[in-house]
């Protein structure tokens, strides 16, 4: 870090902000509006604590409080010095008019803090729970402990520089500013597979090549601070793709035990049906046939059994409130729920085992994916084969928080359109600008608060069934604020001519073209047109 430190100097000293932008809650860029307007990227995060020059870091298209505090303090100052304490880990960026910036470089404890001249703490990145060192505005700044360094001769030596046979002569060079900075890692920067975990100690830049690091690539870089950016674009990635495969891998999980606990609950109702269906025929024509000898009895009625060649007597339960015809058609009543299940579980059992087979394969290939781009894949088929109803959150990706996914409602028209229900204004919003495409259906009832709901539209028709657009019309009015209200209108447009207007606040759109429906509020289900898909 000291050589990052010596080059960070020699590039800021005489500089002056520009202005600081938080590119996620880890991860800062500081811009310097002075030739050759050089930047410096700094990361707080546990498994990523670094600063360092930049190029090429895209900031993102919104600003945070914290980074407008720091741009209005530090905006028009000029770098004094750049500097590392000896034994210490942090960097200090000194500024004129009295202001420093603390880069505390601790793993988890890792922070960034903005002083004033007294050392007192005007703005800080993170906080903690600890009373140790909790930082506070207006409180004085407390260093870390300091590190005890190494042994004479060489006090303050790294551990890398420690294992190497003449460290003597790297000293010498480092005294001297000469370095020849290398990139230590498993393979090539731009061959490291994206799924490949990586650490301190399989990537790591150092100012001079080592003679130990045995097994690992090195790479030449003409400056420490370009190694080091290199690292970083290593780790980011590697850490990016872990964040996408641990919530798609959880997501996969979960689906599969709610699809094992579905099919075991249906497979007990099957069963259930089988073994039942034919007694409570059996039973509801014994009760009507025997009606003027049966006997009452509290919960039971004894009747002959007719279907017994020795016509004995059976007690059957009985509902006490009902007279005998009622329990007759009680038990009629359930041989028919039980022939349906019969009919209809089989079926729907073996789309089930299908899911779940589907979710497994798909398991194993998130396991075997190796970059982003591939995971990505594997969620974008599985949304479009409806096996998983969930969509992840096309927001910026960020190192360490897991992805967030977005669950709809779904149902299934008649025709075999696929409809997508938003049920909340930010779910909304995600739903019709990161889910929908261009060519997919667009609906809302007019004039009410409520769901988006879009009618996916893969083979991109140029009008879809008027019935499907007045089932998709109905489920609009019923999961709008006015859904009970009788008759009510429905805007119905593509997407593509749906946009978001600057300000507006989540789920108000307007509209470039669209034509209106009159439907009454109501389900697929309720309407006998179509399923709401439950498997």
């Amino acid at each position: 870090m000291r050589a990052v430190v010596s080059e960070l100097g020699a590039a800021l000293t005489g500089s002056r902000v520009s202005d600081v932008i938080q590119i996620e809650a880890s991860r800062f860029l500081i811009r310097f509006g002075d030739p050759p307007f050089p930047r410096v990227h700094i990361a707080i995060h546990p498994r990523l604590s670094t600063l360092h020059l930049a190029r090429g870091i895209r900031a993102p298209a919104t600003t945070t409080e914290l980074a407008v505090e720091l741009t209005r303090e530090l905006a028009g100052r000029a770098v004094l010095s750049v500097s590392k304490p000896a034994d210490e880990r942090l960097v200090r960026i000194h500024l004129d008019e009295g202001r420093t910036l603390i880069v505390e470089l601790m793993g988890k404890a890792s922070n960034l803090l903005l002083l004033d001249g007294q050392d007192r703490i005007l703005r800080f990145a993170r906080t903690h729970h600890g009373e140790f060192r909790q930082p506070v505005v207006g409180g004085l700044y407390q260093p870390p402990p300091p590190v005890a360094g190494f042994p004479d001769p060489w006090p303050g030596m790294s551990p890398l520089l420690a294992r190497e046979r003449d460290p003597a002569t790297l000293l010498d060079r480092a005294a001297g500013g000469r370095y020849d900075a290398v990139l230590y890692s498993p393979a090539p920067p731009l061959e490291l597979p994206e799924s490949l975990a990586l650490t301190s100690r399989n990537l790591f830049a150092f100012p001079f090549p080592l003679s130990h690091a045995t097994g690992l690539t090195a790479t030449s870089f003409a400056s420490v601070n370009e190694a080091e950016e290199a690292a970083t674009g290593c780790l980011l990635r590697n850490m990016l793709y872990e964040t996408v495969h641990q919530s798609l891998a959880a997501l996969l999980r979960r689906e599969g035990r709610r699809t094992t606990d579905l099919i075991s609950v249906l497979e007990e109702e099957l069963a259930e049906a089988e073994r039942s269906g034919h007694e409570d025929r059996r039973r509801g024509e014994l009760i009507l046939a025997g009606l003027h000898a049966a006997r009452k009895e509290g919960d039971v009625v004894r009747v002959v059994d007719h279907y017994d060649p020795e016509e004995r007597i059976v007690e059957i339960p009985i509902d006490p409130r009902l007279d005998l015809k009622g329990n007759a058609q009680r038990y009629f009543k359930s041989a028919r729920r039980g022939a349906r299940a019969r009919e209809l579980l089989p079926a729907r059992l073996e789309r089930l085992r299908a899911r779940l087979e589907a979710v497994g394969d798909s398991a194993e290939r998130v396991e075997q994916a190796r970059t982003r781009v591939e995971l990505e894949a594997v969620e974008r088929e599985l949304q479009d084969a409806g096996i998983v109803r969930a969509f992840r959150k096309a927001e910026r990706a960020e190192v360490g928080r897991k992805a967030e996914y977005v669950k709809v409602k779904e149902f299934l028209t008649r025709e075999g359109f696929t409809v997508l229900v938003g049920r909340t204004a930010s779910e909304n919003d995600h739903l019709t600008f990161k889910v929908a495409a261009p060519h997919d259906l667009w609906l809302h009832a007019a004039g009410h608060a409520g769901a988006h709901v879009i009618v996916r539209n893969p083979r991109r028709l140029p009008s879809l069934p008027d019935a499907t657009v007045l089932e998709a019309a109905a489920i609009a009015a019923y999961f709008s604020k006015g859904g009970g209200t009788g008759d009510m209108d429905v805007h119905v447009t593509f997407r593509r001519h749906v946009r978001k207007g600057r300000g507006m606040s989540p789920g108000m759109v307007m509209l470039k073209r669209h034509r209106t429906v009159r439907v009454s509020p109501a389900l697929p289900s309720a309407q006998g047109r179509g399923v709401p898909r439950m498997d």
